[in-house]
């Protein structure tokens, strides 16, 4: 299905584009979306806003699609997801759906926003949810930030 809309293109829904919301459970949704994770490099905003206006993922209340569907729309510059997200991050504390979302926002050069984002939901994090994130935004003055190291293992791997 995920294949099918990008060879739509985002200019219309695929033929069985209904079975996602009458007989896709949860888990296959999530397969839904990691297809569209790992197909990243063609998927346009024009195809997030048709699947959007499918199936409403931006406002779906099943975290484990937010926590796929929220960061690839951030990443990808989709508007519409932005403040979905921040109201999901600030009535979620588990670092599960937490990390997705403040990595995609760092990625997608919002790093002052994800760092508003935190300090706004400080208290309501768990407190080792609360350090992890710290040391990936890079408030952690003892330590690296989580992002960096990440590009600095991928430049590493590189050479």
């Amino acid at each position: 299905m995920a294949d099918n809309y990008i060879e739509l293109e985002g200019n219309e829904s695929p033929d069985n584009f209904e079975v996602f919301i009458n007989d896709y459970y949860s888990n296959l949704k999530v397969i839904f979306l990691e297809r569209l994770n790992i197909q990243y490099d063609k998927v346009t905003i024009d195809i997030l806003a048709k699947i959007d206006s499918d199936y409403n993922l931006t406002l779906t209340v099943d975290p484990e699609c937010k926590q796929r569907w929220l960061p690839l729309a951030i990443r990808k510059g989709y508007a519409d997801a932005l403040e979905p997200a921040h109201t999901f991050i600030s009535s979620q504390g588990r670092l599960k759906y937490l990390k997705p979302i403040y990595l995609a926002l760092m990625q997608s050069d919002q790093t002052d926003l994800a760092i508003q984002w935190f300090n706004e939901n400080i208290d309501f994090y768990h407190p080792l949810a609360v350090a992890s994130l710290k040391k990936m935004l890079g408030l952690d003055k003892n330590n690296t930030s989580y992002f960096t190291q990440v590009v600095n293992e991928v430049s590493e791997f590189i050479q």
